[in-house]
C-alpha cells in the first residue's frame, strides 16, 4: 500500500491514489519528488524500454508514483489535471504490466498499475504505476540484445548503477532477507515471556513481518477507551468458527510500545493466560492463542489438532490484514510455533467439541515432542488480504509443516 510524497503533500493516508488526492495536488502545485512523477500522455513519449527503466529505476531505491494524465508547469510542478481517454487508460494499464513481466528483472514485488477515473474530466482518467520500495532491488532491465542494465532514480534524474553500487545493492538485498528473519525471532522472543505457562498448556503463536514496513507517521495513537478500529475489522473478518473471537471478547487496547496489546487480562499486568495479540504500527505482528490442553497417563501435554489449526489460520488472518491496514507492503513472512514447557503430543478432536481431551483421544503415530520447531513461509501482502484461497494455502503449509513434526500427515479442517 503506497505512501508517498504525494499523499504527505495532500494529507492522505497510505493507499491507492484517488481523483481528490489528484485534483488536491495540482491546487497545490505539488513538484515532483524521488518517489513521484508527472506525466502528460506517455503513449508516444518513450519506447517500452524507457518505461520499464523508470519502473525499474523507483524500484531500485525508495518505490513511488508514476502518474499519467497530469499536466506540469515547466518547473516538475502539477498544473492541470487532463487525463488520458479511457480506451486509451485501460490499454496502458495492460501494456505497463507486461513490460515489468518482459523487460524487468527479478520481477517487481506488489507492482500495480490501475486507472483513476477523473469526475471533473468525463471519459478521461489518469494511469498511475505504484512501485514500492523493493526487498528484491537491484532489478535490472533487459536493454539489449545480451545486455542489462542497472537503472536507479536520484531525485528527480535516473542514473545507471555502477559496478560499486551494484555490490551495495546486492549486499542489502541478502541483509535485508537476514534481517527479516531476525526481526520474526525478535517477536517471537519479545511474545514468549508474555504468555503465563502452568502444567500440559499448550500456545500456538505466529509472528510475522512484512518487507515493506507501514509508515509510523501516519499511525493513530493507541486509546483504551474505544474498540481500536484495525482489530474491529479482523473481528468482522474472521468466521464464525473462529478459535481467536473465542478467547478475546472485547477490541480495546492496550497501550505499548509502538503496538497496540489485546488481552484478556484486566489490568494486563505484562502476562496473557488465554490469548494474547500485539499489532505493531510498522505493520508487524506477535500473537499467541492458548490451545486449552491437558496432560495424559504420560505427563505429555496433548495439543487438540482441531485448536492448532484455527489458532494458525485466525493468527494468519489477523497478522496480514493488521499489515495491510496499516499501510504494509511487498511480501508477509510468517513465523509460526508451539510453545510448552513440557513434552506435547497432537491430539483429535473425537465427538463433541466439549468432549474432555485424554490420552484415549491421542492419535495413532503421534510422537510427542520436547520442544516443536518452529516453522516459516512467505507471501506476497496483497495475495493474502485480497485472495482467500492464497490466504489457505499459506495457512495449510504452515499446518503441515507443525503436524508433520508430530508424524500426522493430515489436517482436519477443509
Amino acid at each position: 500500500m503506497a505512501y508517498t510524497s504525494l499523499h504527505r503533500s495532500v494529507g492522505a493516508p497510505p493507499g491507492s491514489v484517488t481523483a481528490e488526492m489528484l485534483a488536491e495536488a495540482v491546487t497545490l502545485g505539488v513538484g515532483e519528488a524521488e518517489d513521484l512523477d508527472w506525466k502528460l500522455d506517455v503513449d508516444d513519449a518513450k519506447n517500452n524500454k524507457e518505461h520499464a527503466k523508470d519502473f525499474a529505476a523507483l524500484a531500485n531505491a525508495r518505490g513511488g508514483l508514476i502518474v499519467t494524465g497530469v499536466r506540469e508547469d515547466g518547473a516538475d510542478h502539477a498544473a492541470e489535471l487532463v487525463g488520458v481517454p479511457n480506451e486509451r487508460a485501460n490499454r496502458l494499464v495492460g501494456s505497463f504490466r507486461n513490460l515489468t513481466i518482459a523487460l524487468v528483472r527479478p520481477f517487481i514485488p506488489a507492482f500495480q498499475v490501475y486507472t483513476v477515473p477523473l469526475p471533473g474530466s468525463p471519459g478521461h482518467s489518469a494511469v498511475v504505476v505504484e512501485v514500492p520500495r523493493s526487498t528484491e532491488a537491484p532489478h535490472l532491465v533487459v536493454w539489449e540484445k545480451d545486455a542489462w542494465r542497472y537503472p536507479k532514480r536520484v531525485g528527480t534524474d535516473t542514473v545507471w548503477l555502477g559496478e560499486s553500487d551494484l555490490e551495495a545493492a546486492y549486499g542489502r538485498r541478502f541483509a535485508l532477507r537476514q534481517d527479516a528473519q531476525s526481526h520474526l525471532q525478535r517477536l517471537h522472543d519479545e511474545l514468549r515471556p508474555r504468555l503465563h505457562q502452568e502444567p500440559g498448556w499448550v500456545w500456538v503463536a505466529v509472528t510475522a513481518v512484512p518487507s515493506v514496513a507501514a509508515p509510523l507517521e501516519t499511525a493513530s495513537p493507541v486509546n483504551p477507551s474505544a474498540a481500536d478500529p484495525i482489530m474491529t475489522h479482523i473481528w468482522e473478518a474472521l468466521p464464525p468458527s473462529s478459535l481467536l473471537r473465542a478467547q478475546l471478547t472485547h477490541t480495546n487496547p492496550v497501550v505499548g510500545l509502538r503496538r497496540s496489546i489485546f488481552t484478556e487480562h484486566s489490568p494486563y499486568t505484562g502476562q496473557s493466560s488465554i490469548a494474547h495479540i500485539e499489532l505493531h504500527q510498522d505493520g508487524s505482528f506477535g500473537g499467541a492463542l492458548n490451545a486449552r490442553s491437558s496432560t495424559n497417563n504420560d505427563g505429555h501435554a496433548l495439543l487438540p489438532q482441531f485448536n492448532l489449526e484455527r489458532a494458525v489460520r485466525d493468527l494468519v488472518t489477523t497478522a496480514a490484514l493488521n499489515a495491510d491496514s496499516r499501510g504494509a507492503d511487498g511480501t508477509l513472512q510468517l513465523h509460526a510455533q508451539i510453545v510448552s514447557n513440557g513434552p506435547v503430543a497432537l491430539a483429535e478432536r473425537d465427538g463433541s467439541y466439549d468432549e474432555r481431551i485424554d490420552s484415549s483421544l491421542t492419535l495413532d503415530f503421534s510422537i510427542p515432542t520436547q520442544a516443536a520447531s518452529c516453522v516459516t513461509t512467505e507471501a506476497p501482502l496483497d495475495d493474502l488480504v485480497a485472495l482467500q484461497l492464497r490466504r489457505a494455502e499459506v495457512v495449510k503449509q504452515l499446518l503441515l509443516d507443525l503436524t508433520h513434526q508430530f508424524a500426522v500427515a493430515d489436517l482436519l479442517l477443509p
